[in-house]
């Protein structure tokens, strides 16, 4: 092969290094960056013409210039999502604390959920706790995606109507209970992007509550109400000795969770419906039988 074709041979893998290293940055060329975007960068840069007062001013100025954006969204997201109901009067100390809050949300989707808060509060004032604010202040965007799953897969039973991470099934069998163990038939939460660490950032966060905690036992004679995103079941057990075991949202999760809205997460409705199945009859609030697959 001529050296001309076996340059020509090597060049597209050049170009598509080329290429490639084009989109790569380095650790440091990636700090130098935003220590500049954030006006901080004179060491590494050594630029010698401002001073540190000059240099303190940029900063702040650009600091201030990107609260200002950031409010100015939130407030137009709120107010493009908004309707003719009639408003009431947010406090005005809860009103000075979100926007003390507010001003530092820099990302679309968080700026959207504070976007519903600030809509929710003019529409209800009181609907949202300081503690609200003050926990989503320290959830980043990676958590409050995960307080989004627990929220996909949460249900409600009974009188109770919140929010609830149903995680087994527990059978006890008669007589013999206190002789043997009762089955526990599990619902794996991890299946669907839930698993227990993800929980365990819930605890810690305030949002879920860190006891596993377990129903009364659910009578023949009656069938428990149970609720999963928006639809309504009625569920009669099969036997005697059936209880649920679950997580249940604490207060302030309670809180968030309303929100955000409800939205089905199919697979998991479909592996809920067959685990249900098999301990109850289970059937829609108005008594038309769910029919689950085997």
């Amino acid at each position: 092969m001529s050296n001309d074709n076996q340059d020509a041979a090597r060049s597209p893998e050049k170009h598509s290094k080329g290429e490639n290293n084009s989109h790569i940055k380095s650790c440091q060329a990636r700090t130098k960056e935003l220590a500049s975007q954030y006006a901080i960068d004179h060491l590494i840069s050594g630029d010698q013409e401002k001073d540190i007062t000059e240099r303190t001013l940029l900063r702040n100025k650009r600091e201030t210039q990107r609260q200002q954006e950031n409010l100015e969204r939130i407030f137009k997201l709120a107010y493009d999502s908004s309707n003719d109901k009639t408003a009431g009067d947010p406090d005005p100390d809860w009103l000075y604390h979100f926007i003390s809050i507010a001003k530092n949300i820099h990302g679309a989707a968080m700026q959207r959920l504070w976007s519903q808060i600030l809509k929710q509060e003019v529409s209800t004032p009181g609907s949202t706790s300081l503690k609200a604010l003050d926990t989503l202040k320290n959830m980043t965007n990676r958590e409050a995606q995960t307080f989004h799953r627990a929220c996909m897969l949460a249900c409600h039973f009974g009188n109770d109507h919140n929010k609830k991470l149903l995680t087994s099934i527990k059978v006890r069998h008669g007589i013999l209970s206190l002789l043997r163990s009762p089955s526990n038939d599990k619902l794996a939460l991890g299946n669907y992007q839930l698993p227990y660490s993800n929980l365990l950032v819930l605890m810690d966060l305030g949002l879920l509550l860190r006891s596993e905690l377990e129903s009364g036992e659910i009578t023949l004679e009656s069938s428990l109400a149970f609720g999963y995103q928006g639809t309504h079941y009625l569920l009669k057990p099969v036997k005697k000795g059936i209880t649920l075991t679950y997580y249940r949202l604490s207060p302030t999760g309670q809180e968030i969770a309303k929100l955000l809205g409800m939205k089905n997460h199919e697979p998991y409705k479909e592996s809920l419906l067959e685990l249900l199945s098999k301990h109850f009859i289970v059937e829609k609030s108005d008594s038309s039988q769910v029919k689950v697959s085997a």
